[in-house]
């Protein structure tokens, strides 16, 4: 099972390096080097490295690598697909090394739509593409109303929250008793400094 997986990852992801100059160059870079990742560190499961200019998905061996990734598997197919922004990832070694793979990788990801248009041709996977766009969109739309929605109604029909115009207004209030318990503080501090003598 991983060998199939490792072999088709590899092959999508070849073809794309070697049809990106800028993806050569980074492979270049990291030639003879290799990355391990899992969800633990002391017990990766995957190792990509760079070897003789194609990249490889293998189990880890015995030889050391020069950097160690593990975090949650949500988090490493986000490292995977590119994204090596963020917390959540464990890093042992060469921060550069790490740095150098998912660079690699960002320029080697594939597009969906190629994809698909090798196997479907250009106009269906085109038409796919479109499609799935649009549902992405209608469903980013419809998850912003449900929110605006869900917001209106805590708000003015449960009234469980305050609007902002009502929240401002209370902390107006606030600010306006904080300053007069102020004032009738320090005029207190000075009946009582004016009794003293």
């Amino acid at each position: 099972m991983f060998a199939k997986l490792a072999t088709s990852l590899e092959g999508v992801l070849n073809r794309n390096l070697h049809a990106s100059l800028t993806a050569r160059r980074a492979a270049a870079e990291l030639e003879g080097l290799c990355m391990d990742m899992g969800v633990s560190a002391s017990q990766p499961m995957l190792r990509i490295s760079m070897k003789d200019g194609r990249l490889r998905f293998t189990e880890p061996d015995e030889e050391p690598s020069g950097v160690t990734l593990s975090g949650g598997w949500r988090r490493l197919l986000e490292l995977l697909g590119g994204d090596h922004t963020g917390p959540g990832l464990d890093l042992r070694g060469d921060p550069a090394v790490a740095e150098g793979f998912a660079r690699l990788l960002k320029h080697c990801r594939p597009s969906p739509e190629e994809e698909l248009a090798r196997f479907t041709g250009d106009a269906f996977a085109h038409e796919a593409g479109d499609a799935v766009r649009a549902v992405t969109g209608w469903a980013g739309e419809a998850v912003g109303s449900l929110r605006r929605n869900l917001r209106d109604f805590v708000q003015e029909e449960a009234r469980f929250s305050p609007t902002r115009v009502e929240f401002d207004a209370f902390s107006g209030e606030v600010e306006r008793l904080r300053d007069r318990v102020a004032r009738i503080g320090a005029r207190i501090e000075a009946l009582g400094k004016g009794r003293t003598r």
